[in-house]
């Protein structure tokens, strides 16, 4: 029965994009990408700072005269609590919506701007080589129940942790091989050697859009693993209001005097998570008031809506793509020439026959916005999108000698977000097959695509993908294009040397130009078949007012207000 009311969702969807097509209506208006609500509390302390500078730093701030303490509760739907554990290092970034909120960064994303802000540290240094940085830590922050305060042996302990051959944290394969130490030279003070120069160390690694999260070292190492896990310790406003049993509830309450602590006074007294896999079911806790925040599909918006409740989304969190197989021309085993879309006219007219606006429109209700590149991160998010012209399109499969198009293989699965990307890929394969493709999709699940991809398998068909926001436009880049990248989709000589120049770049303002440079470059070379940038909408019941998260997932939960 589940089967059947997916199948009928995806046929409406194609047969009003089919429409649209056969009728060839002009492009509507580009819609507005529903934004985040304005934060009225932010991660760190305002500063001011040349807005290219290696260096960013603040005042120590004093400690907040108390505010009133927070009251209510608040309840989080999630689709998964992942790992359900508690140190940074024996998991993945998923449980950042709850360890957030126990453990503090060195440095917080700005939820408007993008940028790095003082956190634990209230400044940072990169060396002229791009080899070490210097952080400068906030005086006074404690750790909960009396484990004393946050210093940079805590750091130091803390990252040595994350970066271990035994850690499970994402960056931690990365980061072994990028840091050759860290030290700690005086209580306030920490220096991290890299053994290449990266400059983008802090954004991409070290900040709140990454796992380094900052742990009590005499705490962890006074207890050990497995009882600091039960009952993690950290500096952040909350701690664990009862111990967790796998599969239930993670029930956080504020610690004590959380109305002098230095980053944020919460609204909320206690935050529960749930995991619920069921998006029907998450719609349904919304609208009983069992839940009030939840994500939810797009087909949900309007439902949420006629309950009274509203929709808060995350801004441009995710963007599908279809990804082009065999197009490393760098690596012999992933390379494969003889595929029409090695041509770039012909990925090029694969780009123009698509109506990425009435994609927008119908799949995603509004909550997109037709895309030029497969990564949501600025600066790529001001790239012209390639516009619907089937006739351009048409045009260059001719001049690339395919003027009766080709059999072309498109496999489609779901991912989270990401459960649109079948339906996306029946409207791709409806406009592909407008301009002369012969169209064969093969349903499949993303473990068989990523072990054939990462396998150098995937190199003679194509597949609907979720690109993924990153903290910084150099990590994105890195993932994509880099040619040892497990991950790259697409790699020539002259866009890897482009890389290297633009990763090796010390200065900010010269690297964010290079960077635009070579967005720009994989727009044009249509390194894969660009579709829209989309927000992430959660349902949220009438005690939520305003929400700050970042994009890269939702976070910044101690910051919600009341309405």
């Amino acid at each position: 029965m589940k089967t059947l009311k997916w199948s009928t969702g995806v046929l409406v969807v194609v047969v009003l994009l089919a429409t649209a097509l056969l009728s060839a209506c002009s492009a509507q208006p580009q819609p507005a990408a529903t934004q985040a609500p304005a934060a009225q509390q932010q991660p760190a302390p305002k500063q001011e700072t040349p807005a290219k500078a290696a260096a960013q730093q603040t005042p120590a701030a004093a400690q907040p005269a108390a505010k009133q303490g927070p009251t209510d509760s608040l309840v989080v739907a999630l689709s998964t609590l992942e790992a359900e554990t508690f140190l940074p290092w024996n998991g993945g970034g998923g449980r950042s919506p709850y360890l957030d909120m126990i453990y503090e960064y060195l440095v917080y994303t700005d939820p408007k701007t993008g940028e790095a802000k003082p956190g634990l540290a209230t400044k940072w240094e990169m060396s002229p080589d791009g080899k070490t940085f210097t952080f400068w830590l906030r005086q006074g922050v404690q750790f909960s129940e009396g484990w004393g305060e946050l210093t940079a042996e805590d750091v130091k302990y803390s990252l040595e942790r994350l970066i271990d051959p035994n850690s499970q944290a994402g960056p931690a394969s990365a980061l072994r091989k990028l840091m050759t130490s860290i030290e700690a030279p005086e209580p306030y003070k920490v220096v991290i050697s890299l053994s290449s120069p990266y400059p983008e160390l802090v954004r991409g690694y070290l900040a709140d859009t990454n796992q380094a999260c900052i742990v009590s070292k005499k705490y962890v190492t006074s207890v050990g693993d497995e009882k600091a896990n039960a009952h993690p310790i950290g500096s952040g406003p909350y701690t664990l209001a009862e111990e967790h049993k796998k599969g239930g509830p993670i029930k956080l309450k504020t610690i004590d005097g959380v109305e002098k602590h230095w980053r944020v006074v919460p609204e909320f007294k206690t935050v529960t998570f749930l995991g619920v896999p069921e998006e029907a079911t998450r719609v349904a806790m919304l609208k009983t008031g069992e839940a009030d925040l939840a994500p939810i599909s797009y087909d949900s918006i309007d439902t949420i809506k006629a309950a009274g409740l509203k929709i808060v989304s995350i801004p441009t969190n995710w963007a599908p793509i279809i990804r082009l197989g065999g197009l490393i021309e760098t690596d012999p085993n992933r390379y494969n020439p003889n595929t029409p879309w090695a041509n770039v006219k012909v990925r090029q007219a694969l780009n123009y026959a698509i109506d990425k606006e009435s994609i927008a429109k119908n799949i995603f209700k509004g909550e997109a916005v037709p895309a030029g590149s497969g990564d949501p991160v600025p600066p790529f998010l001001d790239l012209e999108p390639y516009p619907y012209d089937p006739a351009k399109a048409k045009q260059l499969l001719a001049e690339a000698g395919y003027p009766n198009g080709f059999q072309i293989t498109l496999k489609t699965f779901t991912t989270t977000p990401g459960a649109e990307l079948p339906m996306i890929g029946e409207a791709v394969a409806q406009y592909w097959k407008a301009i002369g493709l012969d169209v064969k999709i093969v349903p499949t699940d993303w473990g068989t695509v990523r072990g054939e991809w990462t396998g150098g398998k995937a190199t003679d068909y194509v597949w609907t993908h979720r690109g993924m926001a990153f903290g910084e436009p150099l990590s994105a880049l890195d993932a994509e294009y880099k040619p040892d990248s497990a991950f790259a989709s697409y790699a020539t000589k002259e866009s890897a040397a482009m890389l290297a120049k633009t990763a090796s770049e010390l200065d900010a303002s010269k690297r964010e130009q290079l960077t635009r440079e070579m967005g720009q470059k994989m727009r044009d070379e249509a390194s894969g078949v660009f579709l829209v940038y989309a927000n992430e909408p959660y349902g949220a019941s009438k005690k939520v007012g305003q929400w700050p998260t970042i994009r890269l997932r939702p976070q910044n939960i101690d910051l919600i207000t009341h309405q």
